[in-house]
């Protein structure tokens, strides 16, 4: 009885694990992700820096590759991706980055890709400061992210806040409806990677951005 039950599981099991979402791998310098729907795998390889004024390894680039697509490469100067995932609908592949070389280790630049658009956007530049390696992504293709608040123009990481956004509108031909639409407190043009001022920690409050 015992042998049958696991025969009967088995090809469940099987299943399940097939139809899994596909989790980010990370191996030997290189990040590995695979659409939920299997047409498109992304590839984050490590890359020796090509800055001739800068002999340490740890200030190296990451360059991002989407197959199929032969003709694409995008290079992170200076960051190593931390967190890579697909969107469920697979039309968005979201990553958040850390300093190679250690810098601001609070500042987690976080980019996304379209597929349709063939191009990767900088989310900071349309929510704010991202704070945290950690994202989520719902539904079709919403992220919420943490971002960090302002105060007298220094970034306080104890102050964050939680910011929804429909990854689609960073795609938006119209770059000002692309930044209402995410309903950024900040502009773009802040300096990320100021010295951060502390306090008293505060619980973040999700935002939802206007779709």
């Amino acid at each position: 009885m015992k042998y049958t039950t696991l025969a009967l599981l088995a090809p469940l099991i099987a299943f399940a694990q097939a139809n899994a979402a596909p989790e980010e791998q990370e191996s030997e310098g290189a990040w590995r992700s695979e659409s939920p729907d299997g047409s498109y795998r992304c590839v984050i390889r490590r890359m020796p820096s090509n800055d001739e004024r800068i002999w340490d390894s740890s200030f190296d680039n990451s360059r991002l590759m989407i197959l199929p697509f032969a003709d694409f490469a995008f290079d992170i100067e200076g960051r190593l991706p931390a967190k890579v995932k697909w969107t469920a609908d697979s039309k968005f592949l979201v990553f958040t980055t850390e300093s190679s070389g250690g810098h601001s280790p609070w500042h987690h630049t976080t980019y996304a890709f379209s597929v349709s658009a063939k191009k990767v956007v900088c989310v900071d530049d349309v929510i704010g400061v991202v704070v945290g390696s950690d994202f989520k992504l719902e539904g079709p293709h919403t992220g919420t992210f943490k971002i960090g608040k302002w105060r007298s123009e220094e970034l306080d990481l104890d102050h964050h806040e939680l910011v929804k956004l429909d990854i689609s509108r960073l795609f938006s031909k119209d770059p000002k409806e692309k930044i209402e639409s995410a309903g950024a407190d900040q502009p773009a043009n802040q300096p990320a990677d100021k010295p951060p001022v502390k306090d008293q920690p505060s619980t973040p409050t999700p935002k939802e951005v206007p779709r």
